[in-house]
């Protein structure tokens, strides 16, 4: 339990709500709020795809912005252990970079795509241009090699 209460107080006035269905945009939505003193400030989302489509369209409709594309698995622990990091800079560059997240495990059309790009482990992060190209592909389950790689892209 070493460092519990320090998680507890970090976690404090931390409220997060469910995922969403959002029929017109064809993709789930993750948003966390966090409640200082009464404040409520709405962080950036990390959008939860559920198909290649939804992907698709999420590149298309993000073209000028860069994207941040974490493939994982929901049986992957170090997925679930990265997902605050996600979290984070998407609160910190949300505005000019998208963070979306997959896990392959919920569609055939995502396990294809999985295949297509030649993964082979998971937590992988695709990085694509203002274009919509993937100019950078790499797995980690390391919170600084992610930070470190994340920074550098979003710079």
């Amino acid at each position: 339990m070493y460092g519990l209460a320090s998680t507890r107080s970090a976690m404090a006035g931390v409220r997060l709500k469910p995922a969403r269905r959002d029929n017109n945009k064809r993709y789930d939505t993750l948003r966390m709020t966090r409640t200082r003193s009464g404040v409520t400030v709405a962080a950036h989302e990390v959008h939860m795809l559920g198909s290649r489509e939804a992907l698709d369209a999420l590149l298309e409709s993000n073209k000028g912005k860069k994207v941040v594309l974490n493939v994982s698995s929901s049986k992957c622990g170090p997925c679930k252990l990265l997902m605050p990091k996600l979290q984070k800079f998407a609160d910190e560059h949300g505005e000019k970079c998208t963070f979306a997240k997959f896990n392959f495990d919920e569609d055939k059309s995502l396990q294809d795509a999985v295949k297509e790009w030649k993964i082979q482990g998971v937590p992988t992060y695709r990085l694509y241009n203002e274009k919509g190209e993937c100019t950078k592909m790499f797995t980690t389950g390391l919170p600084d090699k992610l930070g470190s790689a994340l920074y550098l892209f979003l710079t």
